[in-house]
C-alpha cells in the first residue's frame, strides 16, 4: 500500500508539471544547466512561489530563473501534497550563472 501511495505522489507530482510552470527558453539559451528549466518568475510568483523572485533580483534579474524539480517522491517526504503550499518543489538558481 505504501508503495502504491508513493507512485501514486510521483504520478499526480509529473502530471503538474506542463499545468503550473512556464517555460521560457531550452537550457541551452540561457546560463542553465541541461538539467534544470528556465522558469518565468512572474508566473512561479502567481502560483505562490517567493524565491524565485528572491534569486533574480540578486542575479541579473531579467525575469528567468533555472528550476531543477526534486524527485516526486523527495518532494512528497518533504512536503507531502496535501500539505505542500506550491504544487513542484524546485532547486532554483538565476539563470546567469554557468557553473
Amino acid at each position: 500500500m505504501k508503495r502504491f501511495l508513493l507512485v501514486a505522489a510521483a504520478t499526480a507530482a509529473l502530471a503538474l508539471i506542463p499545468s503550473t510552470a512556464s517555460f521560457a527558453a531550452p537550457a541551452s539559451a540561457t546560463g542553465c544547466p541541461a538539467s534544470n528549466q528556465v522558469l518565468v518568475v512572474a508566473d512561479l510568483l502567481a502560483v505562490g512561489y517567493r524565491v524565485p523572485g528572491v534569486i533574480d533580483a540578486e542575479g541579473n534579474a531579467n525575469g528567468l530563473v533555472c528550476g531543477k524539480p526534486l524527485n516526486p517522491v523527495v518532494q512528497e517526504i518533504h512536503c507531502p501534497a496535501d500539505e505542500c503550499p506550491v504544487p513542484i518543489i524546485y532547486l532554483f538558481r538565476d539563470d546567469s550563472l554557468t557553473r
